[in-house]
């Protein structure tokens, strides 16, 4: 029973270690500062957004991701920003701050180097209480930690002008260890994750406009994911979009632009082996763009 009852743990600590351990969004071309602490202060405006994602519905227990950020520049070449996340999955939980200095170096009239730098505290926690144990003096639980709070860092480096950008980061420098479990039973591990990502908007007019970009996803562990991104806008209103997450997922995508606020919604149409269990995934996107014109404004 007691092996049993490790493979269980071990299979929602893994999982979440090797595939979703941070959160990733489908919208991601809407805020590079979630993926890449360098995207902190280089836009003309305050963005402030909340992000929402809930992994593979009709699966009980099924990963979920809450995100609020702002970033915002405070110099002619500074930017600092903060983001606050929270991750469930199962009986675990990831609660965690991030907070931001960047800093831009011009390159020409329209390009600038950005390299950002964020220090990250993060609380896990497991609910033992969730556990049923035909043993309830099983080792393999009641030496088990429910609280643990672990420092890290995450790095990366922005090119960036009016109409495209490109970026690398690195998220969970440390390679912290977070043993949860006793060290003999189970030992789980803050992975390094890897991103490339980068955009370039066409503007066909003053109301139209296309955006291709791409996002390169590894982790140190081995696993990688490539996304191919298309969005237009409308009227300078409302966008539609669509991604490919290669051997993964489709997400259609929509929402609405304007001067002040952007919202979006996007859907992920599991394409792998889960997708016999799983509705697909949800996500939802608000950002409050605070002193924004569209006619200054970069991507």
């Amino acid at each position: 029973m007691k092996k049993y009852i490790l493979t269980i743990i071990a299979g929602l600590f893994l999982s979440s270690a090797f595939s979703q351990q941070l959160a990733t969004y489908s919208q991601f071309m809407h805020d590079h500062y979630l993926m890449n602490p360098a995207a902190a202060g280089t836009q003309d405006f305050i963005p402030v957004s909340l992000g929402y994602k809930k992994l593979w519905t009709g699966l009980e227990g099924s990963p979920s991701f809450q995100t609020i950020a702002g970033n915002m520049n405070i110099l002619e070449n500074m930017g600092v920003g903060v983001r606050v996340h929270n991750y469930s999955a199962g009986i675990e939980t990831n609660t965690g701050i991030d907070l931001t200095y960047a800093y831009q170096i011009s390159l020409g009239d329209e390009m600038k180097l950005s390299f950002g730098l964020s220090g990250v505290l993060t609380q896990y926690y497991m609910d033992k209480s969730r556990i049923n144990l035909e043993n309830p003096d099983d080792d393999a639980v009641i030496y088990a930690q429910e609280k643990l709070i672990a420092p890290d860092a995450n790095f990366g480096t922005y090119l960036y002008g009016k109409n495209y950008y490109f970026g690398i980061s690195v998220f969970q420098l440390f390679g912290r260890k977070v043993n949860m479990m006793n060290t003999k039973n189970l030992e789980n591990k803050q992975i390094r994750h890897y991103n490339v990502h980068g955009g370039y908007r066409f503007d066909i007019n003053d109301d139209y406009s296309v955006e291709p970009s791409l996002s390169f996803k590894m982790i140190e562990a081995g696993q990688m994911t490539l996304d191919f991104n298309v969005k237009g806008t409308i009227m300078n209103i409302a966008w539609v979009g669509v991604s490919y997450r290669l051997n993964d997922a489709v997400v259609p995508m929509f929402g609405i632009d304007m001067d002040q606020f952007l919202f979006g919604y996007a859907y992920d149409i599991t394409m792998s082996d889960i997708s016999n269990y799983s509705q697909g995934s949800h996500e939802l996107m608000f950002i409050y763009k605070i002193g924004s014109s569209k006619s200054t404004s970069s991507l």
